[in-house]
């Protein structure tokens, strides 16, 4: 059996819940906004953890992490802008 305090939340989720559909959400994304109000997103690891972690599940996957390069030395490479195969062509982004 539900206590009041339950009751009472759910109370409120029903209460905004249309709201939101009232306000021109649909059913399922009002749900979806609910679900984050309750239960966030964990905050996004900065780049230098994302990159720790990635090497981490590299390693452990027997593969050699990649080195590490700067955007410069990518585009410098051709890695991000490939030559275009029609050579009057213009480059791709």
């Amino acid at each position: 059996m539900p206590t009041d305090e339950q009751r009472y939340f759910a109370h409120n989720l029903r209460s905004m819940f249309t709201t939101l559909v009232d306000e021109g959400f649909t059913g399922d994304q009002a749900v979806t906004l609910l679900c984050r109000l309750i239960d966030p997103q964990p905050a996004r690891p900065s780049s230098a953890e994302r990159s720790k972690q990635v090497s981490a599940l590299l390693a452990a996957a027997g593969q050699r992490p990649p080195a590490t390069r700067s955007p410069v030395d990518d585009r410098a490479a051709d890695l991000w802008n490939p030559p275009a195969t029609n050579p009057g062509a213009p480059a791709h982004d």
